[in-house]
């Protein structure tokens, strides 16, 4: 079984899935619909309580199932107590105009609403949204008909193609999406909180839940941050938010591009993308690979490397020439209820210049509360 998940609300302990967490409690009276049957705006996760493996209702599946909420008198979930099913808010695009918010699937009318939260200077032509990237249809919305666009540099740059010019020179001063977005924008050596680069230990928080708070939880930014050890260009969308108590994860979608290929691959310019979650049971970044690498030019699922300029995925765009990754999923366990903040941010490292972008969409609320954090390719 998982290591027991850190709490620090005075609320009984439930389970979900494999893991231990603290959930608000629930009348048993609420109902719930059926497995794949949607009331009340509500879709539901499987039917029946937990019964040790299998359903009930006839059901029969076995399937695990994602308990949320106390029963009467707060007797545990975990062995089939009275408690409602994960059960996930439907969505409906509303990203018909220019919000980047909207666009990543956030705060469209009659769901799950979230607090956007200004904390740090950001430049309005480091943030924008799109319908589409390069020519062969590979970047298109995940959801809806627009993604967000977060840059280290200006995000009008990215329909300008580079020039056949630049090769001259090995890509090492790119013509476009090489800007610098100005001095107001430069953290530094300390990312803005509540994001932090230090590694936690040897050990992540859900091996160890005392470590949560003391830095990052996934250990995963510190070797890559400390290869330039300055943060420059620095764009963030952040927003806190009241986990909805019917679920247990949230998962989005995201795809990373860096001018920094290929003439500073592997050096100090090692620009980085962190998906910052801050919650009751992991402080940290949500988005790395299997390996532990994360979202980097030095780092984790760069696939789409355009060393020719001939490939299609990028043909068209200030990135010819230079690196991406494919359309990747993060999902991150939260607890039903709780406050979150979320956090995501680009920036480069060791300088201003040489741009770097990510695209953002298809932010969900789940039922995958059952692990640590997990990003894999969309596919």
């Amino acid at each position: 079984m998982l290591a027991y998940l850190h709490s620090q609300r005075p609320w009984p302990l439930v389970c979900f899935g494999l893991v231990l967490a603290a959930c608000e409690g629930r009348p048993p009276s609420q109902e719930t619909a059926a497995s794949g049957v949607t009331a009340g705006g509500i879709t539901t996760i499987g039917t029946g309580a937990d019964t040790g493996g299998a359903s009930s209702g006839g059901g029969g599946s076995g399937e695990i199932k994602f308990d949320v909420g106390m029963g009467t008198g707060g007797s545990d979930c975990s062995e089939g107590g009275n408690c409602p099913e994960c059960t996930v808010p439907e969505h409906a695009p509303c990203d018909g105009n220019n919000d980047p918010i909207a666009a990543i699937g956030l705060n469209c009318p009659g769901e799950p609403t979230v607090e956007i939260q200004n904390t740090v200077p950001q430049h309005p032509g480091a943030i924008g949204v799109r319908s589409n990237f390069g020519t062969a249809g590979v970047f298109v919305p995940r959801e809806g008909e627009k993604f967000a666009v977060l840059g280290s540099g200006f995000i009008a740059d990215l329909d300008n193609v580079t020039p056949e010019a630049d090769a001259a020179t090995g890509h090492a001063g790119p013509t476009h999406c090489n800007d610098d977005l100005g001095p107001e924008y430069d953290p530094g050596t300390m990312l803005p909180p509540p994001l932090m680069t230090n590694d936690v230990g040897a050990v992540d928080c859900t091996e160890d839940p005392s470590l949560i708070g003391t830095g990052d939880c996934s250990n995963t930014i510190q070797g890559q941050f400390s290869q330039g050890n300055s943060a420059n260009d620095y764009t963030e969308i952040r927003f806190s938010a009241t986990v909805p108590d019917t679920v247990t994860s949230f998962s989005y979608d995201f795809a990373f591009f860096s001018t920094e290929y290929p003439y500073y691959y592997g050096s100090a310019f090692n620009d980085m993308y962190v998906g910052w979650l801050q919650s009751e049971i992991w402080t940290g970044n949500v988005s790395f690979d299997e390996m532990g690498n994360p979202i980097s030019l030095n780092a984790g699922f760069l696939d789409y490397r355009d060393d020719a300029g001939t490939l299609p995925a990028l043909a068209g765009t200030c990135m010819r020439y230079h690196a991406g990754t494919k359309w990747l999923s993060t999902t991150a366990g939260v607890v039903p209820g709780e406050q979150i903040t979320v956090v995501f941010a680009i920036f480069d490292l060791s300088d201003s210049i040489l741009d770097s972008y990510v695209f953002l969409d298809n932010f969900q609320w789940g039922c995958d509360g059952d692990s640590k954090p997990t990003t894999k390719p969309v596919g």
